[in-house]
């Protein structure tokens, strides 16, 4: 039977509400205030990509205004639970645009998350500099931690999502250290700028990957990206601003 005409069942998306407030900011700890947000508890999976290709998400005009639309590209890693990998910018937001309506919400309901959401999410509201608290720890997520030394895992591949319970952060997201870069939907130069288009500029990386070392883990570590980069460090993960049962 041909992929397209199976019933098409959507991505089962695990949402954690994270709090209106003031949390700690960057590296010199500014106080900034987030509002509430809805954040997903791991970043988008091989298989709940797949959906969006199945129903021909490639293909819908609807989701592709005001962005570059490349032909597809398979994960590095294509086991249903890894990380999508080789996706670029604009296929991370096709595929918001698309959940969003398949849900019946209403246009930029489900979105990439700001560097700010992504940040207050990862770090909770103490400053801490990892998800799980200030000091480094080996094995709590995969990333590099040959690099300098600090560590004895280097897996050299994405990893499950979820298989570092110990690294959560305090609202219990997984993954926000390590695995895959997360692309976040503002631009790197221009933070405020959170505009769709076409343009070139950088957009914003946050989390680190299983290729960097635990100083790209960091959640106050800023990295940017091409919106055009296909890599196998990078993924995405999905935010909301409303809640979702």
């Amino acid at each position: 039977m041909h992929p397209n005409t199976r019933r098409l069942r959507l991505p089962d998306i695990l949402w954690f509400e994270i709090p209106a407030g003031t949390f700690l900011y960057g590296e010199r700890k500014e106080a900034r205030h987030c509002d509430r947000f809805w954040i997903a508890k791991y970043p988008v999976t091989n298989a709940q990509y797949q959906t969006f290709s199945y129903d021909g998400g490639y293909a819908d005009e609807r989701w592709w205004q005001d962005l570059k639309r490349p032909q597809p590209q398979a994960s590095h890693w294509p086991q249903p639970n890894r990380p999508r990998t080789n996706v670029d910018w604009y296929e991370a937001v096709a595929f918001c645009r698309w959940f969003t309506a398949r849900l019946g919400l209403a246009p930029g309901a489900i979105r990439l998350p700001t560097e700010t959401e992504w940040e207050r999410a990862a770090r909770g509201t103490d400053g801490r500099a990892y998800p799980w608290g200030d000091d480094f720890r080996p094995g709590l997520a995969n990333f590099d931690e040959t690099w300098d030394q600090r560590g004895p895992w280097y897996l050299k591949e994405t990893t499950a999502v979820g298989v570092y319970p110990q690294g959560r952060s305090p609202e219990g997201v997984m993954d926000l250290a390590g695995n895959v870069w997360e692309w976040c939907r503002n631009r790197y130069d221009e933070p405020q700028n959170v505009a769709i288009d076409r343009g070139s500029a950088s957009r914003v990386v946050r989390g680190g990957s299983w290729r960097f070392d635990p100083a790209g883990a960091r959640a106050d570590s800023r990295n940017r990206s091409h919106p055009e980069n296909r890599s196998d460090p990078l993924g995405f993960r999905l935010c909301s601003s409303v809640p979702i049962s």
